[in-house]
């Protein structure tokens, strides 16, 4: 029956051998995997320890338990039936599979690699751990071997779509914008309804300037046709919420962010300056990464409700019970996204903001935060489904990830040369940035160059970056390509090194663009025609430095070469950066928190 997919049947068979011998191994077992499958966690578990009692030496059952512990977030303990599993039969691949999905989830990098490559020695066509041991690769920026575990596990299974996702990251990481579109054009075409997949493709639009923005948002909308139009039409229900125009407002934040990530360093002021009196705070995370930032995040919010291990209707329908008023979405179609849940409309007010440079292409999102430099009134409104509400002073508010002393002396005065810089992912560094950036070079005699990113930890990927700067005519000694820092402290002392720093495109900066101003570094950025690209415009606008702002790239040239000859500028705005934006709305917590509380009051009367 179970097997049949009568599954009605199969339950109350089981539970009539269950009735007759409780403790009935086998059966304790099926029951179980049904009961799993039907999201009955706490049942199923107990089925599960009822037939490890009575078969304690079976590795499958105890690897089967192994699962729904993990399924519940209960990873510490899953992880100890894991090792039993493996202990009683070493030559289980899905077991230790298992073990390296815990593992990894526990943080333990090496123990899960060395668990995946256990998994493919006993199983070598298993694609699934191929393809995860992949990721562990990726995240070591190894992105070589990541590349060949990924390929391995489409040979081995070609509908596998999960080394579709990644290996389309990688060649984005890799500054491979086009190969990275194609792929995952490809991979759509085999997995039409895989949201995610979808929305990685809308993501590595942004990263190339071959593709126009009316193209991008045909693409967005196209995504929400796809993915969320019957999922909101499905979903309109009637709201209770209080209609009092002026009373304290419910506002909701989903990010899977709440950690050590670049959306933290603007998405905690806001939090921060936030006035209680006005608004109620829910932090709803949809990601299970944890550390001292994730406390700090606690520490301010009102209300702390983890969406994991929940499906997009169980979220959905836990945001609509806090009746909350105003749902902010703070992901997009960005790493562990979960736009679904917006699909679902479970609030009556929806927004995006922040850590997505686009619409969403969704009808269930009502509004995106934005301004008028990044988003320009009557231009970039028709390549959103969302309307645009422009913030009057900037759609950012920057606090630096930790404390850092101000910028050191000015580099090029010891050095004897001007150093420019970028410490933004290679992913942004394409082809066309590698040439303007080498022209400005040639242009200016003795300069260098400094690029930091994870990924050119990768040799291979160092060495494609080394020849696309030879092969426009810049000698390897005068481009230095580092590493990421882990360090955050260490990262931000990096700016030392630097007189100027060069802002990428179409993809500008964002946290790379504020922490290069923190520390002193003027930032060169080219403004383009949509959000993407005008970022950085933005940012320059609310210090007060226009001036460093090109509308082409010749201008971008001249600004450039410009400020690495004159050193004595150069040295007034490393003193002057930091005060300039301390003083300014970019930094200002209380007064960005006061204009967004107006945005959301307003979208409040409307919607009364």
């Amino acid at each position: 029956m179970h097997k049949e997919g009568k599954l009605a049947e199969a339950e109350n068979l089981y539970r009539q051998v269950l009735a007759a011998n409780p403790d009935h191994p086998y059966a304790n077992n099926n029951y179980a995997i049904l009961l799993r499958a039907q999201r009955r966690w706490d049942d199923a578990v107990a089925c599960y320890r009822r037939a490890v009692r009575a078969n304690p030496e079976d590795a499958h059952v105890l690897n089967n338990l192994t699962c729904v512990l993990s399924d519940m977030g209960q990873e510490t303990q899953a992880a100890k039936v894991a090792m039993m599993a493996v202990a009683l039969k070493p030559d289980y691949a899905e077991a230790w599979f298992n073990l390296g999905n815990i593992l990894r989830n526990l943080g333990g990098a090496d123990q899960a690699r060395q668990a995946y490559r256990r998994a493919v020695r006993i199983r070598p066509d298993m694609a699934e751990a191929w393809s995860n041991l992949g990721d562990m690769h990726k995240s070591a920026s190894e992105l070589t071997q990541a590349m060949e575990c990924y390929r391995t596990a489409l040979r081995l299974q070609p509908g596998l779509p999960q080394p579709y996702v990644n290996l389309g990251e990688v060649l984005k990481e890799q500054g491979r914008a086009t190969d990275a579109i194609t792929l995952l054009q490809h991979a759509l075409e085999q997995h039409p309804t895989l949201s995610l997949l979808h929305s990685n493709l809308l993501f590595a639009l942004h990263y190339t300037p071959h593709v126009p923005p009316e193209v991008i948002f045909r693409a967005h909308r196209h995504w929400g046709e796809r993915h969320a139009t019957a999922l909101t039409t499905a979903s309109r229900k009637t709201f209770s919420n209080d209609r009092t125009p002026d009373r304290r407002l419910r506002i909701g934040y989903v990010s899977p962010d709440f950690c050590a990530h670049a959306v933290s360093c603007f998405l905690e002021p806001l939090l921060r300056g936030h006035d209680r009196s006005q608004v109620e705070i829910f932090c709803y995370p949809i990601s299970r990464r944890s550390d001292a930032v994730t406390a700090r995040f606690q520490a301010i919010t009102g209300h702390w409700v983890p969406l994991t291990g929940l499906t997009d209707d169980e979220a959905a329908e836990r945001i609509r019970a806090d009746s909350i008023d105003i749902l902010v979405d703070v992901a997009g179609h960005t790493c562990d996204c979960r736009p679904l849940i917006f699909a679902r409309k479970p609030a009556p007010i929806q927004v995006s903001w922040l850590g997505y440079p686009d619409g969403t292409g969704m009808t269930a999102m009502d509004y995106r935060l934005t301004d008028a430099i990044a988003d320009p009134p009557d231009v970039t409104d028709g390549w959103h489904v969302e309307k645009l509400v422009r913030l009057e002073d900037g759609f950012l508010c920057f606090r630096p990830a930790q404390e850092t002393a101000p910028a050191g002396p000015l580099p090029a005065r010891r050095n004897g040369h001007v150093t420019f810089g970028s410490f933004n992912n290679s992913a942004k560094v394409t082809p066309e940035v590698v040439a303007l950036w080498s022209a400005l070079l040639l242009r200016v005699p003795g300069a260098r160059l400094i690029l930091k990113s994870k990924p050119f930890a990768d040799p291979a990927t160092l060495a494609r970056y080394q020849s696309l700067f030879t092969t426009n005519g810049v000698t390897p000694d005068r481009v230095d390509l580092l590493p990421q820092n882990p360090d955050q402290g260490d990262h931000l002392r990096a700016y030392d090194r630097l007189d100027i720093a060069l802002d990428p495109f179409p993809y500008n900066g964002t946290t790379t663009s504020c922490e290069a101003l923190w520390m002193g570094v003027p930032v060169v950025s080219l403004r383009g025609t949509h959000h993407v690209a005008r970022v950085t415009a933005s940012l320059l606008h609310r210090v007060g430095h226009d001036d460093l702002v090109a509308d082409s790239p010749d201008a971008y040239l001249d600004i450039a070469a410009g400020l690495a000859g004159d050193l004595d500028r150069l040295e007034t705005l490393r003193q002057t950066l930091r005060p300039r934006m301390k003083a300014s709305p970019l930094c200002d917590a209380y007064g960005f928190a006061e204009q967004v509380e107006a945005a959301y009051r307003q979208m409040w009367k409307d919607w009364v």
